[in-house]
């Protein structure tokens, strides 16, 4: 009880010395911090980011310490590499420019063979055809023809006409054969003046023949029309002729049934003594003429630099001319004959001297002055919206020449007696419209189908179309070729002999059936009618890929923006096929499977509606990241030499690449299949170097660092063969130079590594 008491007054005087106990904050409220808790706070705030500013401080010493150490094994790897490059460099080079050398002087021996071959065979072939690059007899042949009043029938003239376009595509072939710097300018102008003389006789003999059909017209007018309606053809050109002899307004409407083509006349023509004349052709005679076909000349300045690729490409490929191999011939074959005649020539060299003096004095300026005006005039055609400029545009298809001919007067009998008016022997030509006819208030009926009645409608029709064109027009219906593709709605244009261009005025009222093939319009022109495409419109490329499947052997595919091909290689030749994946086209079926050489494949292509070789002038029409010419087709042949066992395709890469890099995926590909996607390299060339990169296709951004355990090599040929096995390298080697040779040029004409 006592010890209970004692602890009970040990806590009161406990309690009574204690300070008194603070009063507790409301529910809500922070406790008010004194000034010495806020002090220590703030000391421990700063000491704990003094702390951390420390630790990242340290942090960041180490790591840049680590980059730093990293890029000085960076830079030491790259030094030791490029000190191995440096070494090799030279050695690499020289191997390269051996093989190439070696692959060039094996082509042109080739070359030198076959063309000897063929001079030979054109001398022996003793058909009676002439040699159209021997003046003398091609002078002959065109005297012959054109004098020849006995063969002016229809039938001969396309008889004929088959000899005459062969000869104007051999001299075609010989001046692509020539090289530019070594065709003289009086060979050349030579050579295009033959190709005019052709052209020229043969549109002589086809009116001759013409002429001779409507002065006999009513002795063959069809008995149910009593008109002219003939159809004559060669595998090239078809003539189809209809005579209006009865001068009935009711058949004004006339179609050739069999091939798909008519027309439709004005009233004022459907009373008329004219017949209508449509030639269709398989060629085109008139774009070649335009000044706008080939390339414009560029300014001397210029000249230089254009011409450094041919000269390197000859140096590298070999490439002769028949040129060549004529002076060859004459230095050796006919040296005695040269020696025996040169006093005659010293002599004839005099007289030619002072002959060839004056004509410079007065030629040249002519020549300059000619050379100004091409290049005047092609300017305002570019400005002319209804000029079509053949840099950007193509013929398409068959040309059709469409004209109103005067009918001569026809025989009349008279009891026994045949009686026929003298007549001229020119076939006469009928302007459409005339001054009259250009008039607004022309009659309008005859824009109206046969039976159909002149409602309000049609009238508005008649009346729109007439006042667009100034006179009623004349309907025109053709049919298009089945083994030509057109990706897009044919455009039609007509031929300006004046302006000598193709141009798309003067239409009205186009309809196109896609299922029939049929195209029809209403027009006042007349003469050559054709359908223009789009040069570049499967440009620029999506994808492109180039893979082996065997020894001399191997397959290009190209996606482009409209349609998917495949070119196999095997050789000296290639075939064009679709994709397996692509929609089969039904136009395209007369050109696959065949096998030609990669010029006339190209050609082939061309002329069907693919065009998938651009020129040098394409990247106006078609937007590209252009590349150095001389790093892009030296790393085409050095493609063409490994492709027997290394596949290439398309990088996203490239266009980020810049101008002065090219920049392609490679695997090796030793049989049939396509590697996995993880196999494949990213591949850097420039204009001194090549290496592996260390990005890979699906990474996000772009980077030059090159792959580890990897080498600079001084060209892409090297770097393959540091990145193949010995049984690739086995089939490199023992790849053919004609394979070679023709995977180097559908790579140069495609310009994949451009164009896509």
């Amino acid at each position: 009880m006592r010890s209970n008491v004692r602890a009970c007054c040990y806590r009161r005087r406990k309690r009574a010395n204690m300070p008194p106990k603070p009063k507790s904050p409301a529910k809500g409220k922070k406790p008010k911090l004194s000034k010495a808790d806020k002090e220590k706070l703030k000391k421990e705030e700063a000491e704990r980011k003094s702390k951390e500013e420390e630790e990242a401080r340290l942090k960041s010493e180490q790591e840049e310490k680590e980059r730093l150490e990293r890029e000085r094994l960076e830079n030491e790897e790259r030094a030791r590499i490029e000190a191995k490059e440096k070494e090799r460099h030279a050695a690499e080079v020289t191997e390269l420019s051996s093989i190439l050398q070696g692959n060039a002087t094996a082509l042109q021996n080739l070359q030198e063979e076959r063309r000897a071959n063929a001079k030979w065979d054109r001398y022996v072939l003793c058909n009676g055809s002439p040699d159209p690059t021997v003046p003398s007899e091609i002078n002959t042949y065109i005297n012959l023809w054109k004098e020849d009043k006995d063969r002016n029938d229809i039938d001969c003239v396309l008889k004929e006409s088959k000899l005459t376009l062969s000869l104007i595509e051999e001299v075609v072939q010989h001046m692509k054969s020539l090289a530019g710097d070594q065709l003289p300018d009086t060979t050349e102008k030579y050579l295009k003046e033959t190709i005019a003389d052709l052209e020229a006789l043969l549109i002589q003999k086809m009116d001759q023949a013409s002429l001779l059909l409507l002065k006999s017209a009513s002795e063959m007018a069809d008995t149910e029309t009593g008109n002219l309606q003939v159809v004559h053809s060669s595998p090239e050109i078809t003539l189809m002729m209809w005579g209006n002899l009865t001068k009935n307004p009711r058949f004004k409407t006339f179609n050739f049934e069999d091939k798909k083509q008519g027309f439709e006349l004005p009233k004022q023509l459907a009373l008329s003594d004219i017949a209508i004349r449509m030639i269709k052709t398989k060629f085109d005679h008139y774009s070649h003429h335009c000044k706008t076909y080939k390339l414009k000349k560029k300014p001397s300045a210029l000249i230089e630099e254009v011409d450094v690729e041919p000269k390197t490409e000859d140096e590298t490929e070999g490439e002769i001319t028949d040129l060549d191999a004529q002076n060859n011939s004459e230095e050796t074959g006919d040296r005695e004959k040269i020696e025996n005649e040169e006093s005659t020539e010293d002599e004839e060299k005099k007289d030619n001297a002072e002959k060839q003096e004056e004509e410079t004095k007065v030629e040249q300026p002519e020549d300059a002055v000619e050379e100004e005006e091409e290049e005047d005039g092609w300017e305002e055609e570019e400005d002319d919206e209804d000029a079509v400029i053949l840099r950007a545009y193509q013929v398409l298809g068959d040309v059709t020449t469409f004209d109103i001919l005067s009918l001569p007067p026809q025989p009349k009998t008279v009891k026994s007696w045949v009686m026929t008016q003298v007549a001229s022997d020119k076939l006469k030509f009928v302007k459409y419209p005339t001054s009259s006819e250009s008039k607004l208030n022309a009659t309008l009926s005859g824009t109206l189908p046969m039976g159909q009645t002149l409602d309000s409608k049609a009238i508005a029709t008649a009346a729109a179309a007439a006042e667009t064109l100034g006179a009623p027009p004349i309907g025109v219906t053709l049919s298009l070729p089945d083994d030509v593709l057109y990706s897009e709605e044919p455009q039609m244009a007509y031929w300006c002999p004046e302006r000598k261009q193709w141009r798309l005025d003067g239409f009205v009222d186009i309809k196109y059936e896609e299922e029939t093939r049929v195209l029809s319009f209403k027009t006042i022109n007349s003469g050559p009618f054709a359908c223009i495409q789009d040069r570049h419109i499967n440009m620029p490329f999506q994808k492109w890929e180039i893979h082996p499947i065997e020894l001399n052997h191997a397959k290009l595919i190209i996606i482009a923006a409209i349609i998917e091909v495949e070119i196999e290689i095997k050789g000296e030749f290639c075939c064009f096929r679709q994709t397996q994946d692509s929609e089969p086209n039904r136009e395209l079926e007369s050109v696959q499977n065949k096998w030609m050489a990669p010029q006339q494949l190209i050609k082939t292509l061309f002329n069907v509606g693919i065009n998938l070789f651009p020129e040098s002038d394409s990247k106006k029409y078609v937007s590209i990241q252009e590349k150095d010419l001389d790093n892009e087709f030296a790393t085409y042949r050095q493609m063409a030499l490994t492709a027997s066992h290394f596949a290439y395709a398309w990088s996203r890469w490239n266009s980020e690449a810049g101008r002065d890099k090219i920049i392609l995926q490679g695997c090796e590909q030793l049989d049939e299949f396509t590697p996995p996607h993880d196999k494949w390299s990213v591949l850097m060339m420039s204009s001194h170097r090549a290496m592996k990169l260390k990005i890979s296709e699906e990474d996000d951004e772009f980077s030059e660092d090159f792959a580890e355990g990897t080498q600079f090599h001084a060209d892409l040929y090297h770097m393959v063969c540091d990145l193949s096995t010995d049984p690739g390298l086995e089939k490199m080697r023992q790849s053919d130079f004609m394979f070679i040779d023709a995977v180097s040029q559908l790579l140069k004409a495609t310009k994949l590594l451009t164009y896509a």
